[in-house]
């Protein structure tokens, strides 16, 4: 039914325009154009349009009498419009009468001769007589909307004011106005059927910011000062805001005043609005009055804090120029005091960014945060039954307010978390469990990581981990990952031990997940991998330049770590790096460090036991490899024992866990190649050690893989020194030879190595396999012929080299496709025989 009201009414209006326009493209015929007009408007009395239809019909309404208005202000004085406006108040009707009333009056307003002042309290008046809420609303709204540019601005003294009319008139004028929609407005709720309550309740939603219109236009005038706003505007607004008891009212108008009005009004009225609060209605919810202006005062304060600073780099950039310029002055300003020649921009008074009486845009003299905590507090006495979500929202609003207006103070926010910890335990589980209050919470804990640029910052408040660990296990977990991403991201070593206990004690809910985020082995998810390896790079930022205090650091870190249980297997070989970094660097300054080998045998235990415990995580041959790089890192630093202890600790872990064929080979793969680069072991221990190994190789279950791991092995009885490549002749160690090093040259051994790999590679049936193996093998014998093995004879190569290439003749042997490989590795290694024999009288000798 409605909506065919709608339409009938848009109807009439949109005829009646076009009537008003052709009147008024006739000169002579603006009373009938005005007919027409008052015709229109009575499509506004209805009654039975809801908000938001009658707000349609509105604007149409309001386009028409644009036009009308644009052409009474042209045709002035012909239509004289003081005239107009006395016989406009002719209509039969109060709401068209009204209307052409405000049209005609506020054009009028806008004239040099006319009487402002009689015209907006005549108005003001008149519009008492509209009392429906829906109808008296928009005509007000009409009203605000027509004088908003016509309104005085004089001052009170000005000569003109009297007719004119001045600020303070406007301001009165606005100031009633809002009154009195505010009145139409809480009396909407009352009308109609108590069922429907709710829908009067969303109407009333709808037209809300009609009433809010008026305190814009109030900020909006020019003129007007903190202490005018602090006795006049203000305590009118809010006597109305109190005397009208409405819930919805008070909270919509309280959060408009909050929003329109400038920071410095705020600030220098906050004790008054503040104790309003404390007389609103008791079902109004003071959360997100209070929490809106802590917010708007905490985001001024950040925006004043950043202007200061780029003023003073501004200055300081400035100081830098004149300094330049008077440098380069000539004369007599060469022997002047250059200290007296450049003035400080921070201590002197005309280059302070801001007065001694603010500081972040707050004055000196007013303690922002203890105005809004006592406030605070005072609110608990008065509402004993604040829902806990509430008082935990308004702490976090009061986090923020800390760090933006106050971020030295570091004492305000001990108080905050230490009043959140003392609240949440006297709360029932109910209450701490609830959605909202977990939101809030984490929000308060996340803001100051978010918020210091050195996270460390957040260690120095004494109440902070207290507070985080009464949160849920889902809380502290997304804490967690936000304090790694923060320290990763400032990539700062850590280098005090506090500092390290404080870091990883906001991480334990990672290193020990519980909850959703605790599974078992077989079920550790790709979140917790990456958490760790997280955890892990943290690790490597323990760092200090005295190799002890970076011990007592990784001590600090195992113990926080330790917790970790099985997770320690991603997270102890960060540790296991960072101490063979200590060890290294003792090494390097053995001469300042006099018990610097006692320092590394004890680094090596340490390390030893953090090998251990990886490998009864299950990552045994993670673990061997840990074992083979600490064996070269004590190695390196001359620690033989140490080094012969971690192979015999990783053939152990070889021995017993790695079983996969593929991996015992890798294994084997792993060992040779260090004990190649040893260099300080003594003979007995190294061939006993390439001795084990070399037997590994050869029991092998896969015969490729025999194969190579033998004559792989063959590289430990002949070690190359890099300063070695271009002298190696007649450097053969002879059978028996005992020498303080491990490098051995045993050609016999070599040999035997390689024959058994040949015999080996004889033994596959693929033929394919066995083909790319005996090439392998040539090429090792290269190798050995390269490096003066005199056990290596061109016999061998030769021969070798003949079994090769009569396997590629046997056309039945293999299928051709599949020895295309080997054979382009063949002919590459007889092209590189071929370019020998040019620069090396040996090669000549080798022939095909």
């Amino acid at each position: 039914m409605s909506n065919n009201t709608l339409q009938e009414a848009l109807t009439e209006v949109r005829q009646q325009e076009s009537q008003m326009r052709r009147c008024l493209e006739h000169k002579g015929k603006i009373m009938d154009a005005v007919k027409h007009a008052s015709t229109l408007l009575a499509e506004l009395r209805s009654s039975t349009l809801p908000p938001k239809q009658y707000y349609e019909l509105y604007i149409v309404v309001f386009d028409a009498l644009a036009y009308l208005g644009a052409f009474l202000k042209d045709s002035h004085p012909t239509h004289h419009l003081a005239d107009l406006y006395e016989l406009v108040q002719y209509a039969g009707n109060i709401v068209p009468r009204l209307y052409l009333m405000i049209t005609v009056g506020t054009v009028y307003m806008g004239m040099d001769d006319a009487p402002v002042k009689e015209i907006m309290k005549d108005m003001m008046e008149m519009c008492r007589g509209v009392q429906h809420p829906v109808r008296g609303l928009f005509l007000r709204y009409y009203l605000s909307q027509r004088s908003r540019d016509k309104l005085p601005t004089l001052p009170e003294g000005d000569e003109n004011a009297a007719t004119k009319g001045s600020l303070q008139d406007s301001i009165q004028f606005v100031i009633t106005n809002f009154i009195e929609m505010n009145k139409l407005w809480v009396r909407l709720q009352h009308q109609g059927h108590s069922r429907e309550r709710d829908k009067r309740t969303a109407e009333r939603q709808e037209l809300q910011i009609l009433v809010g219109s008026n305190l814009v236009r109030l900020s909006q005038l020019e003129g007007i000062d903190k202490t005018y706003y602090r006795e006049s505007i203000l305590p009118a607004i809010l006597e109305q805001v109190v005397q009208c008891r409405d819930i919805l009212a008070q909270e919509y108008l309280l959060d408009v005043i909050t929003q329109v009005f400038p920071d410095e009004f705020h600030l220098a009225t906050l004790d008054i609005f503040l104790d309003t609060i404390a007389n609103l209605n008791p079902g109004v919810s003071v959360r997100r009055i209070v929490i809106t202006m802590i917010e708007r005062l905490a985001a001024y304060a950040a925006r004043e804090a950043e202007n200061e600073t780029n003023t003073v780099a501004k200055q300081l950039k400035e100081a830098h120029l004149d300094d330049a310029v008077d440098n380069d002055k000539d004369g007599d300003d060469k022997g002047k005091d250059k200290d007296e020649e450049v003035t400080d921009p921070l201590t002197a008074p005309s280059a302070s960014p801001y007065t001694e009486e603010y500081h972040r845009g707050i004055p000196a003299s007013m303690d922002l945060f203890k105005v809004f905590w006592d406030h605070f507090l005072g609110l608990l006495k008065a509402r004993p039954d604040l829902p806990l979500e509430d008082q935990m929202a308004i702490l976090g609003a009061l986090t923020k307010l800390s760090m933006n207006a106050y971020p030295e103070r570091l004492e305000f926010l001990d108080q905050i978390f230490s009043h959140a910890a003392e609240k949440l335990k006297a709360a029932d589980s109910a209450a701490t469990s609830s959605k909202e209050t977990v939101d809030a919470l984490l929000a308060m804990v996340l803001a100051p990581i978010n918020f210091y640029s050195r996270l460390l910052t957040v260690l120095s408040v004494p109440s902070y981990l207290e507070l985080l660990q009464s949160q849920t296990a889902a809380s502290q977990r997304v804490v967690a990952i936000a304090v790694i991403d923060s320290v990763l991201k400032e990539q700062a070593h850590i280098t005090d031990i506090g500092d390290a206990e404080g870091v990883f004690g906001l991480l334990q809910i990672l290193i020990v997940p519980r909850g959703a985020a605790a599974q078992s082995e077989d079920e550790e998810s790709e979140d917790v991998a990456a958490d760790q390896a997280k955890i892990a790079k943290v690790v490597h930022l323990l760092y200090h330049k005295d190799p002890d205090t970076h011990y007592k650091l990784l001590v600090v870190a195992r113990k926080a770590l330790s917790a970790g249980g099985q997770l320690r297997k991603y997270t102890y070989p960060a540790l296991v790096f960072s101490t063979l970094r200590i060890a290294r660097r003792y090494k390097a300054r053995e001469s300042v460090f006099v018990d610097w080998m006692q320092r590394t045998t004890a680094l090596f235990k340490f390390i030893h036991k953090l090998i251990s415990d990886v490998s009864i995580t299950g990552r045994a041959e993670y673990a061997l490899r840990l074992y083979v790089d600490a064996a070269q890192v004590a190695d390196q630093c001359g620690a033989e024992e140490a080094a012969y202890e971690f192979f015999v600790q990783a053939f152990t872990v070889y021995e017993e866990a790695v079983s996969d064929s593929r991996a015992q080979f890798q294994a084997i793969c792993i060992f040779v190649s260090a004990l190649q680069q040893t260099r300080n072991f003594s003979l007995d221990n190294y061939k006993l050690l390439i001795s084990k190994t070399a037997v590994y190789g050869s029991k092998l279950l896969k015969k490729p893989d025999q194969c190579r791991a033998v004559y792989m092995a063959s590289h430990l009885w002949w070690t190359v020194d890099d300063d070695d490549e271009d002298d190696d002749e007649n450097k053969e160690t002879p059978e028996g030879e005992e020498s303080g090093t491990a490098s051995v040259r045993d050609g016999k051994r070599v040999l035997e190595c390689l024959q058994r790999a040949l015999r080996v590679a004889d033994a596959c049936m693929d033929v394919a396999v066995q083909v790319q193996l005996f090439v392998e093998i040539l090429n090792r014998y290269i190798y050995y012929f390269d490096h003066g093995n005199t056990e290596i004879t061109v016999k061998y190569i030769n021969g070798l080299v003949e079994v090769i290439q009569n396997n590629f003749n046997d056309d039945g042997a293999y299928d051709a496709q599949n020895i295309e490989a080997p054979k382009k590795f063949f002919d590459r290694t007889l092209d590189y025989i071929a370019s020998q024999k040019e620069v090396d009288e040996r090669y000549e000798s080798i022939v095909w």
